[in-house]
């Protein structure tokens, strides 16, 4: 039976014009519609229906089948704005890194829309990648950042990743300031202060203001969590005891929330025994819960007792997926490599199964068995098959496995599919390192994926200028990164730096000029700046900045040109 679904116009047609006038003359009939322009309103109305239908069975949870009507709208509009953000809803839903894919084609398709670049944002922001976060909330309008409370929220997010507490506070305080009737937003403020505020005035309001919350049905959760947060930090075991029982005792509180306040009696065997029964006796019918505890467990050092409790659950528990992935990960955190092989081998994960085979890859390789066959066909099988080529790529990374990951991750930056994130992750490796020829590769690869993004044009630029020196192309895209987005010292920087190597010092001087003399302070932008002041003639400005100067985490190229300056100053250098 078809899944297609039929329109009344259908029913009626086929329940009195084809019993009196035969298939012939319906053919006729529609011709002449599709004449008259009958075609638009079918086309919307084929439109309608499966968005309406993608939109259901989202709403129910059913993923593959939303996939599937939103692919059928693509089918008639390839550029249908409707389906591409619910396509991006999808994969959130699913806590899969496409849906930043998908949130970059909305806002290309909507380029002024701020709420679908809030969303963009926020989805880059989930899935790691801050820098394009950053610069997607940076192309938002001033007007919109000026009074959107979800934007401050997001924009203290990113500072509290790259560790500017004073920044990330100003901007939880400024989401409570617009949007004060929201106590999430107090919550945000209060348990970053709490955890973050060398002020112990400060931090002593901010546990007032939590337990104040404790009693609002809006707020009470998160409040209780971020309470029982702060007491496990400060190892203050009485109040650690009080916010788990509020904690447990508030209606709505999740499972997760149950294993939390688990950790807190596991350093007392006579009540963490019977706790952790409990848990096990409620999870036992849900896989999610099994997974859930399993996970926990693994987590805490009791992969033991994941194998034991796991093979007394009902067989249609144990069969499933992610209950089997907890039970493979305990016999690897036990290192049980004959147990996972045993086990590996009976299992079959859908379309998970490239980890099991990496498992058994893994299994086989630690018991000195042939295993690079296998290897290399799992790896054609993922690449094949995108995300798993990028999935495989973080498995094999976690297992420190790095070559094998790089291989799969310049793999994965190939495939439109995942192109972005594994690019990204290829940034990431390379950034520890330090390798800077590595790092230009990617940013090409990056600004040929999103050639109008001026992070990418600044990444570019800058890492070309380091190893090869002027040139227009780099010239070029400083200057459209750092014109777009001035509010960016770094970029300016950068831009300088390409006139300074062109032999344009004035315009060079002209460019970092117009950054305060703090931000000519960072680490990012101090060298330049004393670069540009010794080649137009402030030598002792220059011998200031570069004094102040610490190489330490500087690209190599970065410290030769700062030890260049040096001797050329006569100063030394950290």
């Amino acid at each position: 039976m078809s899944d297609s679904p039929s329109t009344p116009l259908q029913d009626a047609l086929r329940q009195t014009l084809l019993p009196r006038l035969g298939k012939a003359f319906l053919f006729l009939l529609l011709a002449g519609l599709v004449g008259v322009g009958g075609w638009e309103g079918y086309r919307t109305i084929k439109l309608h229906l499966a968005l309406t239908r993608a939109r259901r069975e989202f709403s129910n949870r059913q993923f593959m089948r939303a996939e599937f009507w939103a692919g059928r709208v693509f089918t008639v509009d390839g550029k249908n704005v409707e389906a591409t953000r619910l396509m991006a809803e999808i994969k959130e839903a699913q806590d899969r890194p496409e849906a930043l894919r998908w949130r970059i084609k909305v806002a290309q398709l909507e380029p002024g829309n701020a709420g679908d670049i809030l969303a963009w944002a926020k989805c880059a922001f989930r899935f790691g990648q801050r820098e394009m976060a950053a610069s997607a909330l940076l192309s938002l309008p001033v007007d919109f950042q000026n009074r959107s409370a979800d934007y401050h929220e997001l924009e203290a997010g990113c500072a509290v990743a790259l560790h500017q507490t004073g920044l990330a506070e100003t901007h939880f305080a400024k989401a409570v300031e617009l949007d004060h009737d929201n106590p999430v937003h107090r919550v945000n403020l209060a348990g970053f202060q709490l955890t973050n505020s060398p002020n112990p005035e400060t931090r002593a309001a901010a546990v007032q203001d939590l337990e104040g919350m404790l009693s609002d049905p809006r707020a009470r959760l998160f409040a209780a969590r971020a309470l029982l947060t702060d007491a496990l930090w400060k190892q203050d075991h009485a109040k650690v005891q009080q916010y788990a029982e509020q904690l447990q005792a508030i209606p709505e509180h999740h499972f997760d929330d149950d294993l939390t306040c688990l950790g807190v009696s596991i350093s007392e065997p006579a009540a963490f025994r019977p706790a952790l029964e409990a848990i096990e006796k409620r999870a036992e019918s849900d896989a999610l819960r099994v997974t859930e505890t399993g996970n926990w467990l693994n987590t805490h050092g009791m992969a033991g007792e994941t194998l034991y409790w796991s093979a007394h659950l009902p067989p249609p528990i144990q069969a499933n997926v992610r209950v089997q992935i907890a039970v493979a990960e305990a016999h690897l955190a036990m290192s049980d490599w004959s147990g996972l092989e045993s086990f590996l081998v009976q299992c079959y994960w859908n379309e998970g199964d490239f980890l099991r085979r990496a498992m058994l890859v893994l299994s086989q390789r630690e018991l000195s068995q042939s295993w690079e066959k296998e290897w290399n066909q799992l790896v054609a099988d993922a690449e094949a098959n995108p995300p798993d080529g990028y999935l495989l790529a973080q498995v094999a990374a976690g297992w420190n496995w790095r070559d094998q990951a790089l291989t799969l991750l310049w793999g994965a930056a190939k495939r439109p599919e995942t192109g972005a994130v594994a690019l990204q992750k290829l940034w990431d490796i390379y950034s520890l390192s330090n390798q800077t020829r590595e790092l230009w590769r990617v940013a090409r690869a990056q600004i040929e994926l999103e050639p109008a993004n001026p992070t990418r044009k600044n990444n570019e630029a800058f890492l070309s200028l380091l190893l090869f020196g002027a040139s227009e192309r780099a010239e070029r895209l400083a200057r459209e990164a750092s014109t777009t987005n001035p509010q960016v010292p770094e970029w300016a920087a950068t831009y300088a730096y390409a006139l300074h190597l062109a032999g344009k010092e004035a315009e060079a001087k002209k460019v970092m000029g117009n950054l305060s003399s703090e931000t000519l302070g960072r680490p990012g932008i101090a060298l330049y700046s004393a670069i540009i002041m010794e080649a137009t003639g402030d030598a002792t400005q220059a011998r200031d900045t570069l004094a102040k100067l610490n190489v330490r985490g500087m690209l190599p190229e970065e410290r030769k040109l700062a030890t260049n300056l040096a001797q050329k100053l006569n100063i030394a250098i950290r």
